[in-house]
């Protein structure tokens, strides 16, 4: 089974899809969310979902434009979700402006949990008057990890190419390391721009060293990559969100993509798909 989870601009929180067959999705509770936010800033954008080393199901969500605090939830059908919390993530790093994006995937070499995100820090800096929504800032790609998600190491860097990325997505790879997609958040929200494109890397050790990047392998202007296994190819999608809808790309070896068809449901952003062998209580209603 594939479960989406997504938020909409009409409805900043947790939406779900689900598919048998990787291709067709279905909306659960008829499009509306299935949970809101209820801390922080009251906002579930960008929501994650990952089975953590407690066999339930994690949820990672953005706190919001410039919270530098990540929302935590955790739940064992999809369906009743515990109380949420708010991670400290960029709490404590001096110049920190937000932490966007958050996912999470596992090292089996050394049992850790992964949480990547990415953070636009200044020293001095100060979010207030700044337009994140419509203007691109420096970002970088940061991390911590936990064995138990109860407890956490110090924030730093995990992945610095030399110029602004965001939205980055992790997945082991058949043969061992793992293939991360990002944004190049370079140029500006309009569709001459010579980059906001998804690229790709691949590293042995979380935190590199990373081979070169190879891309762009979407069109320009898109965002928010997430990439699953369907069959013997590789699914990924990718939100254009200037013009409201979603792309999709598929590739048998992580390299060569080629343009991808999906049924996805409408109004989606910021979409992560979760592939669960786990029964969960999600019909469509």
């Amino acid at each position: 089974m594939y479960v989406v989870s997504y938020f909409t601009d009409a409805e900043e929180a947790l939406h779900l899809a689900y598919s048998h067959d990787g291709e067709e999705f279905a909306t659960v509770n008829g499009g509306r969310p299935v949970l809101r936010g209820t801390v922080g800033t009251g906002r579930l954008r960008d929501p994650f979902i990952g089975v953590g080393p407690d066999g339930l199901f994690h949820l990672l969500a953005t706190d919001g434009w410039t919270s530098p605090r990540i929302v935590h939830a955790t739940s064992a059908d999809l369906v009743t979700w515990s109380a949420q919390e708010l991670l400290p993530a960029m709490a404590d790093v001096e110049g920190a402006l937000n932490a966007w994006a958050p996912e999470f995937f596992l090292d089996r070499g050394t049992g850790l949990y992964h949480l990547i995100w990415s953070s636009v820090v200044e020293a001095g800096g100060t979010a207030e008057g700044r337009d994140f929504e419509h203007v691109g800032q420096n970002h970088r790609i940061w991390h911590c990890t936990t064995g138990d998600f109860s407890t956490f190491s110090a924030p730093g860097l995990f992945f610095d190419p030399g110029h602004s990325v965001i939205d980055a997505t992790v997945r082991e790879l058949d043969g061992g390391g793992f293939l991360m997609a990002y944004k190049d958040e370079r140029g500006t929200n309009d569709l001459a721009t010579a980059h906001k494109d998804i690229h790709l890397t691949t590293f042995k050790t979380p935190g590199g060293p990373y081979t070169d990047s190879a891309g762009p392998v979407t069109p320009s202007v898109v965002e928010g990559p997430s990439i699953f296994h369907r069959g013997d190819e590789m699914v990924m999608i990718f939100d254009h969100y200037l013009e409201g809808r979603y792309g999709a790309a598929r590739s048998k070896d992580g390299v060569d993509w080629e343009p991808a068809s999906l049924a996805l449901p409408q109004g989606m952003r910021h979409a992560s798909v979760l592939e669960t062998p786990l029964p969960t209580s999600l019909p469509p209603r």
